[in-house]
């Protein structure tokens, strides 16, 4: 299970190596925390959209994206 700071770098990072190593990777995207980034045309990405992003990114793909209280019912 991944959770943890920074959602869109050091979290997701390692669920694609996981997922790239064959590991079963659980991202548990409301137990990481990222913060408001500024894009390449001087706009601002809130936390909540690259959390979205990242989720999007990783699902299927290199883990399983799921909700925390889902991993603790479990």
């Amino acid at each position: 299970m991944i959770c943890g700071i920074t959602t869109n770098h050091c979290c997701e990072t390692t669920a694609r190596i996981g997922g790239n190593l064959g590991y079963t990777v659980y991202f548990a995207v409301d137990a990481t925390h990222t913060f408001d980034r500024a894009d390449l045309e001087g706009g601002l990405i809130s936390a909540a959209e690259l959390s979205r992003i990242t989720a999007i990114n990783l699902h299927d793909e290199f883990a399983t994206v799921v909700l925390s209280h889902e991993l603790l019912n479990h």
